[in-house]
């Protein structure tokens, strides 16, 4: 019998993980043999066994609770290393739009120390008012409807005055009830990214203007003039409009060249084509037709306007001898003018074809001068 109430003991000396309470209890004991009822014996060992059992869920519940105390704070600390470290701006502000959080990320945005020193302050501390106001405005919707603000760009200006670009979302900060007590705001820096699409969006202007235009003159070049004289038409068929061409030739433009080279010829044209773009309307279209060929498209023109801008444009062209390297160069041009709606519904090889013939027309009547192509007798079409 005395084995079995050692046994017992040991149940809960287990439990408890030590041999101690063995030893003393049979120490207590005084070595004597121990006559136990069966019934004692038995409520003994569940007693002993419960209690083994209860000691060992303590020490189990007590493990645990360390163990979980101990991944919180291992857990916060990363947390706060992540956010410190972040390079993108994190912060947190009540209901006010003060700050109660903000990363290093935000310091530097805003040109401080530590995210703690803006604790308590507003986008106003730190903003011009009217940028601040536009924040405080975009957190006040937040908080009103509830619905997050999602990924919207922001411009500041960083300590250095350099501007930033921030893709901005700001969501509203719940207390347990399930009311928008503050926002929790995160912003990118996408400055980086804004640049090289503003490069990018300046190289594809910059190849379409190339693709348009001439490179000695920077007017349109021949296809581009070619292909608005072609819109302009089929709008004139549509509304019953009128279009103007002129076509100008530089007069003995060829001895320039011969005399003096062509990269004074250059000098002249780039002069020749500045004037010309001067003197015109700004709708009015100016191209670059060929050599020393220009192409003017005048919408809306009737021929006493056109005959007369024409005119404009040949004094423009003579007003001045044109300064080079080789000293002044006198230059003068001859032009050719045709109405569209005088010639029913020209196509645009007709229209060149007229207005070319009178190019020539003032050409042949001495030059620096226009000449108004006469549309047929008939009034017919073009053949």
């Amino acid at each position: 019998m005395e084995s079995l109430v050692q046994l017992g003991l040991h149940g809960v000396a287990a439990a408890a993980e030590g041999e101690f309470l063995v030893q003393s209890a049979f120490r207590l004991l005084g070595g004597h043999s121990l006559y136990i009822p069966w019934t004692a014996l038995a409520i003994l060992m569940c007693l002993s066994a419960g209690a083994g059992a209860w000691i060992s869920r303590l020490r189990t519940r007590a493990r645990m609770r360390k163990r979980d105390g101990e991944s919180t704070i291992s857990e916060l600390t990363m947390l706060r290393a992540v956010i410190a470290n972040l390079p993108d701006l994190i912060y947190v502000k009540d209901s006010a739009s003060r700050f109660l959080l903000a990363n290093q990320g935000v310091a530097d945005a805003v040109g401080i120390a530590t995210g703690a020193d803006l604790l308590g302050k507003t986008d106003f501390d730190f903003f011009p008012e009217e940028l601040a106001a536009s924040f405080f405005e975009d957190e006040r919707r937040v908080l009103l409807t509830g619905q997050p603000q999602i990924a919207k760009q922001e411009h500041i200006k960083e300590p250095s005055g350099r501007p930033r670009c921030l893709l901005t979302t700001k969501v509203p900060l719940l207390d347990a009830a399930g009311h928008a007590v503050g926002i929790i705001g995160i912003g990118r820096n996408i400055t980086a990214i804004k640049d090289v699409e503003t490069e990018l969006e300046r190289a594809r202007d910059e190849l379409g203007f190339k693709a348009a235009h001439d490179s000695l003159t920077s007017l349109l070049n021949r296809g581009a003039i070619l292909e608005m004289l072609t819109h302009e038409l089929a709008r004139n068929s549509r509304e019953n409009g009128r279009t103007a061409v002129l076509m100008g030739d530089l007069d003995h433009f060829k001895n320039i060249n011969d005399t003096h080279g062509h990269p004074i010829g250059d000098e002249v044209l780039r002069e020749v084509a500045c004037r010309l773009h001067k003197t015109v309307r700004t709708y009015d279209l100016v191209g670059r037709f060929g050599g020393e060929e220009f192409l003017v498209v005048l919408p809306s023109c009737a021929a006493p306007d056109a005959l007369a801008r024409a005119n404009q444009l040949r004094k423009a062209i003579a007003a001045s001898p044109i300064t080079t390297a080789h000293g002044p160069i006198a230059i003068t041009i001859s032009i050719g003018v045709i109405v569209s709606q005088d010639w029913g519904q020209p196509t645009t090889e007709e229209i060149l074809r007229e207005v070319d013939t009178a190019l020539y027309a003032a050409k042949a009547a001495g030059r620096n001068r226009c000449s108004l192509a006469s549309p047929p007798v008939n009034g017919g079409p073009l053949g």
